[in-house]
Formats: C-alpha cells, structure tokens, sequence
C-alpha cells in the first residue's frame, strides 16, 4: 500500500483517510494551520485534494459488511443505511438461491417487498440495449428495455446507474421516481450493486423516498397521527425536519399552525420551540395549556431545568440537530414517562431557533 504524509507547519497531530477503492493511504497533519512548508508541502496538498475529490465525487465507498453482519427486512427499512444493508442481503440471496427463486421472491416474499421498498435489477448495457430483469411495482415492464429516461433533476439517473456499477461496483445513485405507496414522484437515493444475472452484467438495487426535504413533505406522509401509531426515531426525525421547514418558510407566523393543528399535535405528539437563550418560545403540550403558564413542564423544570438541565441550546449549535432522552409528564396520559426527543436548530428573521418533538417510551415512573 502506498502512503503519503502531508505535514502542516506547526502540527505534530495527523489522522488517515483511506478508501477501500483507492490503493491510497493519507497521513493527515492536523487543519488547524494554514501555513505549509516549502513546496513539497503544497504538492502533497495537491494531491491530496485530488484524492479526496476522487472519493467524495465517488457514489460510494464499498461496505464489507454481510447479510450476516446485519440482516432487514423491506417493513423494516426507514435510512439509508438500512438500504445499504437490505441491498447486501439481496445480492447474497441471488447468489444462495439462484435467479428464478430471487425474482419470484423479490417479487412475492414479504422479506423483500413492502409498501415504498422493493428490489429492482436492471441490466448495465446501452440504454437503447439494456433490460428491466425484475421490477414488482410491474412486473409487465420486466424484459423491456429501459431507454434514456430524464429525471425532474434533469439527470440521466439510468446512466448514472450504469456508471457507478461499472466504475465503482456498487454505490449510491440519486433521482427522482414514482412511490408506488403513493402515485407521486418524490427524490429517491438508491443503493446499487453490480452483479451477474444469469450471465449479463446487472446492477440490483432498492431505494429510500425522503420525506423530509422541501416539497416533499406532504401532510398525509409526515403528521403527528402516523408518529403517535407508529413511533420510530426515523420518523421523528422526518417530523421535526418537515416542522423545522414550515418554520424556516414562514417565520413566526407558522407558531400558531406548529403549536395546534392537528397535523402536528396528535394526544401525546406535539411540537416545542426554545429561543437562542433556551427561553421557551412555544408548546403544542395540550396539557401545558392548563397549567405551566402555557409551556410544556419539560421546557419549564423549576428543579432541574428544561430537559432535566441538559444544555440543549449548546448541543443544538454544535451539531445542528440531535436526540434528547429525558423525562417528563406525557400530557394524554398524565403520567411521568420517558421520552425520546429530536430537536433541530433553524434560523428565522436571523435568529436561531430550537424546535423539537419526541415521542413517550413504554413505562411509566408514577405519576
């Protein structure tokens, strides 16, 4: 293996990067100094700019993770890491089980198909060449070619596909496409893998729809409803991101529809906003509009401070968003329970914001 070490003046730290597609070693001087050395030094930053742009540019460093090391189901899928390993386990399944048991299953098995997730494998050819080998949103397109096809991002995402596969092997490709869970196009981010069906070169893949970016949170998908019957910390976060949005969108304006429309207060679910200082802005608790002056007690702890007196604020301004375990009185049942929470940090009229939400856990600690 090749290394190469760029020293930075002024620091003796040094980290390594290195990528399983790349034949490459970097010993990494601390950042924390601007200043290089002779020429060399320059050079060796040089490169390594190169070979950081080859990754980063790069769909995906490959994972040596098996079916083995993590196994999911299609239900089960809610990140992209769950579609990296789901991806994995269907690439081994072909290999175990043969390509007519793979499309009959991929097809029939609830394993591998669910709702928005499915496996899909197509054939890496000339667009005006290649084949659709298994799709079950329509299995009637199985056997045609695929052609070019644009997508509202204006990329030729198949040619994408077919790029990763051949470069990289596997790999991350980014699109839009139609949900067949709900008849929309929405973004996808697709994992594919390159592989052998009955001796043509394929890519298998399955993809995630992200419900959490601007214009595609729709009401029906993200809502305070589907959180309360289904609580998971990926739709949390969808929650609260698709919130943080309508705030960012329409600045104060939007506390009143985050605090008490239905779509974001649902029994136990509701929204929560702190200022810069950690001062309570708003609360959806419906139980805080009895008492609490208004606000959620978990914002207003007189013993502990808010979030049993974690700094969330700094929290908040170091890493952007994260998750809160503390807790509080569950304002549709009225007792103290635990509470998972995910706030996010948001900027309006220039002015940051903590707005949050979470669900209860199971148990209770008395009331």
């Amino acid at each position: 293996m090749t290394w190469l070490q760029c020293n930075w003046k002024g620091s003796t730290d040094s980290r390594r990067l290195r990528s399983p597609k790349f034949p490459l070693t970097f010993n990494l001087a601390s950042l924390s100094s601007t200043r290089y050395r002779a020429l060399p030094g320059r050079a060796c930053f040089l490169s390594m700019l190169l070979f950081l742009t080859a990754v980063w540019v790069s769909p995906a460093v490959a994972s040596n993770d098996t079916c083995a090391d993590r196994s999911i189901v299609a239900s089960a899928v809610r990140t992209e890491e769950d579609i990296q390993a789901f991806v994995q386990c269907a690439y081994e399944f072909v290999q175990e089980m043969g390509f007519a048991e793979a499309r009959r299953a991929f097809h029939e098995d609830a394993r591998w198909r669910s709702g928005p997730t499915y496996i899909f494998v197509a054939e890496v050819a000339p667009l005006d060449q290649a084949r659709l080998f298994v799709f079950p949103p329509d299995a009637s397109r199985e056997g045609s070619t695929l052609g070019v096809r644009i997508d509202a991002f204006g990329n030729n995402f198949r040619e994408d596909r077919n790029r990763i596969v051949s470069s990289f092997g596997e790999g991350w490709n980014y699109y839009t496409f139609r949900n067949p869970a709900t008849d929309r196009e929405g973004p996808k981010a697709s994992y594919v893998k390159g592989l052998d069906w009955d001796g043509n070169p394929a890519a298998i893949g399955a993809g995630i729809y992200r419900r959490d970016i601007p214009g595609t949170c729709e009401a029906e998908e993200v809502n305070a409803g589907l959180l309360e019957s289904d609580p998971s910390n990926a739709r949390l976060q969808e929650f609260v991101r698709c919130a943080a949005l309508e705030l960012e969108a329409n600045g104060y304006f939007a506390i009143g529809a985050l605090s008490r429309a239905p779509r974001w207060r649902n029994q136990s679910i509701y929204l929560f906003g702190l200022d810069a200082n950690g001062a309570p802005l708003f609360s959806g608790n419906s139980y805080s509009q009895l008492w609490w002056g208004g606000l959620s007690p978990e914002l207003t702890d007189h013993v502990d401070g808010p979030f049993e007196g974690r700094d969330v604020v700094s929290v908040g301004d170091a890493f952007g968003e994260t998750f809160l375990y503390y807790s509080t009185r569950n304002p549709f049942t009225g007792m103290t329970q635990g509470k998972a929470a995910f706030v996010k940090r948001v900027v309006v009229s220039g002015l940051p914001i903590l707005i949050g939400s979470g669900y209860y856990l199971d148990g209770e600690e008395g009331p």
